[in-house]
C-alpha cells in the first residue's frame, strides 16, 4: 500500500501536467469550463511549461533563428479583390486566407485617415492613395491577423507597416493596444536582446522561443520607429534591407536599395521584393498579372534567392515579397519550404474555415483534446489514486 504522502506527490503531479494542457487552450465555457474552474487556483503557479514542438509548419524550426528562416510575403495583404482585375489590388484572397496557405509575412500601407468621425487610431491601409484603394482601417486588419494567431499560436508572423505619412508610434500603438496585438508582439528590448529596438542577423531568437513565450507576432513600421516607443514597434531599415521594388522584369535585382543610414546590411535581415509590375508611364505602375504564373513559379523565386544569397554571403533572402502570393500553384510557398528544408503541402481548401491553418503540416496533436476530455482524464487520475488508499 502506498503512503499518504506518495499519494498526494503523485496526485499533485498529475493535476500539474493536466493543468499545463489545459491552460494552453482559450477561455472555455459551458461544461468544459469545469475542468479549468477546478484547476483555477493554480493558474500561474504551475512549474512547467509546455514547449512548442512543431513551428511554423515544422518541428526542425522551432530551433531555427527568426534570422536564419525565409518567410513568404503578401505585399499590401490588405489590398484584396477578387480574381486579378483591379490594377490598385495586390491579392485575391482574405488575410486568413493567405495566412492558411503559409504566407507569414504582411506587409501594409497606413495612411492617416481622411474620416473625420472615424473611431480609433485614425489610420487607414490605402494602396498610394486612399480614393485608389481604401483596405479599411488599421484595427480591422490587426484583428484578422491576431484572431488567426491565436487560433494558430505556434506560428510566427511578421507586420510590416509603410508609414506612408509619418505618423507617430504612439498612433500605431493605440490600434495594437486595442486589438491585442500589442501583448502578442515581440519586443525586443523587454527580452534584452539588441539596443534600441535594432537586432542583428545573428540575435534573433528561435521561432520556439518567442511561440513559448507567447509572442509570436514581429512587427516592422518603415519610419517614427527609432525612439523605441514602444519598444515592440521596431524600425524597419535599422532591421531589414530591400531589394528595389516595382521591378518590371525577371531575373530580379538583388542589390541593397533601402537601408538606414550606416547600417551594414550583412547583419540586418534581407526582404526581396520578388513582385513584378507593368510601367504605366514614368513612376506609374501596377502588378504585371499577365505573368503571375512564371514570377510566382517555385523555379523563378528559388533562382531569385539563389541569385541573391549568393550576392550577399551565400545568406537566403529572410523574406521573399509577392504579389497574388498563392498564385503560380503556391510557387513562392513551395520555395521557401526548399530553402528551409522542410516540406510544403497547400491549404485543402481556398476557404478559410477549411484550410489547414499552417500552410504546411499539421499542429501540435494536443490540441485535439478537448476540455471535457481532460476533465475525464483528470477525474480517472484521482481515481486510480484512490484505489492505492
Amino acid at each position: 500500500m502506498l503512503s499518504s504522502a506518495k499519494i498526494t506527490a503523485t496526485l499533485l503531479v498529475s493535476v500539474v501536467i493536466l493543468s499545463q494542457i489545459i491552460f494552453a487552450f482559450p477561455s472555455p465555457s459551458g461544461k468544459d469550463a469545469t475542468a479549468a474552474a477546478l484547476l483555477a487556483p493554480y493558474r500561474g503557479k504551475m512549474p512547467f511549461h509546455r514547449r512548442a514542438t512543431n513551428c511554423n509548419g515544422d518541428s526542425s524550426l522551432c530551433e531555427r533563428s527568426y534570422g536564419n528562416v525565409t518567410f513568404v510575403g503578401a505585399h499590401n495583404s490588405y489590398g484584396i479583390h477578387a480574381g486579378s482585375t483591379n490594377v490598385a489590388a495586390n491579392q485575391n484572397i482574405s488575410i486568413t486566407d493567405q495566412l492558411d496557405a503559409g504566407v507569414r509575412l504582411l506587409q501594409s500601407q497606413a495612411h492617416k485617415s481622411s474620416n473625420v468621425s472615424v473611431q480609433g487610431a485614425g489610420i487607414d491601409l490605402c494602396h498610394s492613395d486612399c480614393s485608389l484603394f481604401q483596405g479599411g482601417t488599421l484595427e480591422y486588419w490587426l484583428s484578422q491577423i491576431v484572431a488567426w494567431s491565436n487560433a494558430n499560436p505556434n506560428n510566427v508572423v511578421t507586420l510590416l507597416i509603410v508609414n506612408s505619412d509619418n505618423l507617430p508610434a504612439s498612433q500605431f500603438a493605440q490600434a495594437f493596444e486595442s486589438t491585442g496585438a500589442a501583448a502578442k508582439s515581440y519586443n525586443p528590448s523587454s527580452a534584452g536582446v539588441g539596443s534600441n529596438g535594432v537586432v542583428s542577423r545573428s540575435q534573433w531568437p528561435s521561432l520556439g522561443t518567442m511561440i513559448d513565450a507567447r509572442t509570436p507576432l514581429v512587427s516592422f513600421l518603415s519610419t517614427q520607429a527609432d525612439d523605441n516607443n514602444p519598444g515592440y514597434l521596431l524600425p524597419e531599415f535599422s532591421n531589414v534591407w530591400e531589394t528595389p521594388f516595382d521591378q518590371t522584369s525577371v531575373p530580379f535585382n538583388c542589390s541593397v536599395d533601402r537601408i538606414a543610414q550606416g547600417s551594414d546590411s550583412s547583419n540586418l535581415l534581407a526582404l526581396s521584393n520578388n513582385f513584378r509590375s507593368t510601367r504605366l508611364f514614368g513612376d506609374v505602375t501596377y502588378p504585371d498579372t499577365g505573368n503571375l504564373g512564371s514570377t510566382n513559379s517555385e523555379q523563378t523565386q528559388l533562382d531569385s534567392a539563389y541569385a541573391c544569397a549568393a550576392q550577399h554571403g551565400n545568406l537566403n533572402p529572410n523574406f521573399i515579397l509577392t504579389d497574388y502570393s498563392q498564385t503560380g500553384d503556391y510557387g513562392a510557398l513551395r520555395a521557401a519550404a526548399q530553402l528551409n528544408g522542410v516540406s510544403y503541402t497547400p491549404p485543402r481548401s481556398s476557404s478559410g474555415s477549411s484550410a489547414s491553418g499552417n500552410g504546411s503540416s499539421s499542429g501540435n496533436a494536443a490540441s485535439c483534446l478537448s476540455h471535457s476530455s481532460l476533465l475525464a482524464l483528470f477525474a480517472l487520475a484521482v481515481g486510480g489514486m484512490a484505489l492505492f488508499a
